[in-house]
């Protein structure tokens, strides 16, 4: 939905009910958009790699075998 700065203030309002419900708002001003949208609410930090991860193939015991860690083992 397209808008100028002075129709967004006055009916700003009803401009976050049309975001929250997923709506864009381009506001123009000066040659220049800009757009309001509602943030979507995340997980998490790590939220949007939820899900994500095959560890049903991952092994016993640490990724790096202590043989190869040499000094920093001790």
């Amino acid at each position: 939905m397209k808008t100028n700065t002075r129709a967004f203030q006055r009916d700003f309002p009803r401009m976050r009910r049309l975001a929250a419900a997923g709506t864009v708002i381009v506001v123009e001003a000066e040659g220049q958009a800009f757009e309001f949208r509602a943030r979507r609410r995340g997980a998490g930090v790590l939220g949007c790699l939820s899900g994500r991860a095959k560890l049903g193939k991952l092994r016993e015991g640490p990724a790096i075998p202590l043989e190869e860690w040499g000094q920093l083992a001790r």
